[in-house]
C-alpha cells in the first residue's frame, strides 16, 4: 500500500461516527512528547523492531495527530479566519485588476476602430484619387524653393571653388588686401586649369562635398528618433570647421601681406586674432551661413515636391498614421494579456484557498514533532536490543521518506513552515 493511498483516508474522517471510542492511546490531546517516545519504545516491542512494522506504525501517529489538529476548534478558526483575510486581500486586488483591464479593451476597440477607418480611406483613396487633398499651394512652393535652390548652388559652387583655391593655392600679391579679391577670384578655374588637373578637380569637387553635406541634412531629417540631430548637428559641426580653416588661411595670407609692408615687427596670425578680423566672419557668413540656408531650402522644396503627389502623399500620411495605431494595438494586447495571467493567478490562488476552508487546516509542523518524538522511542528499542547499525539505518531510512512524503503531500503542502 502506497503512502499516498494511506493519506487518501483522511477524506473519510469526517464522516466517521462521533461516538466512535478512542482508546487513551489514540486520544493525542492527552499524549505528551514523552508519551510519543514511550508509545515508539512500546510498539518497536510488540513487533520485535521489524523495519517493515515501522511504517504502519507511523502513519498511525500520523492519523492520530491529524484527529487531534481536526478537532482543536481554535487552531482550526483562527487559521480560517487568516485563510479568510488573504481571500478579502486577493479578491480586492482581483477587482482593481479587471477594472484595468476593462479600460485596456475598451482602448483596444477604440484603436482597432481607428485602424479599420484608415484602412477604409486608403482604399478609397486607392480606388478614387480625386479624393485625396493636398496642399493648394504646394506647387508654387515648390517652383519657387527651385529657383532659389538653383541660384544658391550657383553661388555655393563660384564661392567654395574659389575660396579653396584663394586658400590652398592662390600666391597672393600687395593688390589682394581687399576681402573681395581675396575670395571671389574670376579665374580661379582658369588658373587652376594652367597649373594641372589635379588642382582643377580639387576646386570643383570642395562644392560637391558641401552640397552633399547640405543633401545629407535633409536625408537625416525624415529620420525618426533623437539619433538625426545627433547626426545634423556633426554634419554643421563639419562644415563650419571646413569653413573655418578656409577662412583662417585667406585671412592670414591678407594679414601677412600687409604686415610685410611695415617697417615695425608684428606678430604672426593666430586663432584668436582670426577672431576679432572682421573679414575672417564675412567669409564665415559668405559660406557657411549661405550653406545652411540651402540645406534649410532644399529640404523645403522636397517636401513641397512630395506634396505635389496629392495621392501618394495622402497615402504615405495615412500609412504612417496605422503603423502608430498598430503599434499601439500591440502594446494594449500585450498590457492586456499581462494582467489577464495575473487575473487568472490570483483567481486560481483564492480558489485554492477556498477549497481549504472547506475542510481542516494541517500543517507539516503539526506531526513533524510527535512522528520524530515516536521514532525516538522505536531506536531506543533497537538500541536495548543490540540491533545492528544498518538495521537502525534502514528504520531512519523509513522515517525520513514518510516524513519527505508527507512534507510533499497535496494535503499538507502549504505554509509547511508555519507554526501555528
Amino acid at each position: 500500500m502506497g503512502l499516498k493511498d494511506i493519506f487518501t483516508t483522511q477524506k473519510n474522517i469526517g464522516i466517521e461516527q462521533k461516538n466512535q471510542v478512542e482508546n487513551s492511546e489514540e486520544s493525542i490531546a492527552a499524549i505528551s512528547g514523552a508519551s510519543y517516545t514511550a508509545k515508539g519504545t512500546k510498539d518497536a516491542g510488540y513487533c520485535g523492531g521489524s523495519s517493515q512494522a515501522l511504517l504502519p506504525k507511523l502513519h498511525a501517529v500520523y492519523m492520530q495527530l491529524m484527529r487531534y489538529i481536526q478537532k482543536d476548534e481554535i487552531k482550526q478558526n483562527e487559521r480560517k479566519s487568516k485563510i479568510k483575510q488573504e481571500i478579502s486581500t486577493i479578491e480586492s486586488k482581483n477587482f482593481n485588476i479587471e477594472s484595468e483591464l476593462k479600460e485596456e479593451q475598451e482602448k483596444l476597440i477604440h484603436e482597432e476602430n481607428k485602424i479599420e477607418k484608415i484602412i477604409k480611406d486608403i482604399d478609397n483613396i486607392k480606388e478614387n484619387p480625386k479624393i485625396a487633398s493636398g496642399d493648394s499651394f504646394a506647387k508654387a512652393s515648390f517652383w519657387i524653393g527651385l529657383v532659389i535652390i538653383i541660384f544658391l548652388t550657383i553661388y555655393l559652387f563660384v564661392f567654395y571653388s574659389s575660396a579653396s583655391y584663394s586658400a590652398f593655392f592662390k600666391n597672393f600679391t600687395p593688390d589682394d588686401t581687399k576681402i573681395t579679391q581675396a575670395i571671389f577670384d574670376p579665374q580661379a578655374i582658369s588658373k587652376a586649369w594652367i597649373d594641372g588637373f589635379t588642382e582643377l578637380i580639387f576646386i570643383m569637387a570642395i562644392p560637391a562635398v558641401f552640397l552633399g553635406l547640405g543633401f545629407l541634412i535633409h536625408k537625416f531629417s525624415e529620420e525618426k528618433g533623437l539619433g538625426k540631430y545627433l547626426k545634423i548637428s556633426g554634419l554643421i559641426l563639419v562644415t563650419f570647421l571646413f569653413d573655418f580653416i578656409i577662412a583662417y588661411a585667406i585671412v592670414k595670407e591678407i594679414y601677412n601681406i600687409k604686415i610685410g609692408g611695415l617697417f615695425t615687427t608684428q606678430p604672426p596670425m593666430d586663432v584668436s586674432m582670426a577672431f576679432e578680423e572682421v573679414n575672417f566672419w564675412i567669409i564665415i557668413f559668405a559660406g557657411f551661413v549661405v550653406y545652411i540656408i540651402w540645406g534649410l531650402v532644399f529640404d523645403f522644396t522636397m517636401k513641397e515636391y512630395e506634396k505635389m503627389d496629392k495621392v501618394r502623399f495622402a497615402i504615405k500620411n495615412k500609412e504612417q498614421k496605422l503603423a502608430e495605431y498598430k503599434t499601439e494595438c500591440k502594446k494594449i494586447k500585450a498590457e492586456i494579456s499581462s494582467l489577464q495571467t495575473e487575473k487568472n493567478n490570483l483567481q486560481g490562488e483564492v480558489d485554492r484557498l477556498k477549497i481549504q476552508l472547506e475542510t481542516y487546516i494541517l500543517y507539516f509542523n503539526d506531526v513533524r514533532e510527535g512522528i520524530n518524538n515516536y521514532f525516538t522511542g522505536w531506536v531506543g528499542y533497537l538500541k536495548s536490543t543490540s540491533s545492528s547499525q544498518n538495521h537502525i539505518q534502514d528504520c531512519e531510512g523509513i522515517k525520513e521518506k514518510f516524513l519527505l512524503d508527507l512534507e510533499h503531500s497535496e494535503f499538507i503542502k502549504k505554509n509547511l513552515a508555519s507554526s501555528n
